[in-house]
């Protein structure tokens, strides 16, 4: 049972690591991604939080597009 909790716990663990491993000429879209993700999410809260549910609807295509558009180059 001890080696079973072992296995998986080493698979679980570095599995995240083989997964965002990237080649040696890797840019920076990746993390970019991850990182406008949250700042979409933020100001998307922010938004419903002081406006509303229908201001959001409008406003969050907008952001989630500016943010996309504001990514790194491969």
């Amino acid at each position: 049972m001890n080696r079973l909790a072992t296995l998986s716990a080493g698979l679980i663990l570095g599995s995240p690591a083989l997964a965002l491993a990237a080649e040696h000429s890797a840019g920076y879209r990746g993390i970019g991604q991850l990182y406008f993700s949250l700042m979409a999410a933020i100001l998307i809260y922010g938004v419903y939080d002081t406006f509303g549910k229908t201001v959001t609807y409008v406003m969050a295509p907008i952001i989630i597009g500016t943010l996309y558009w504001m990514l790194p180059p491969n």
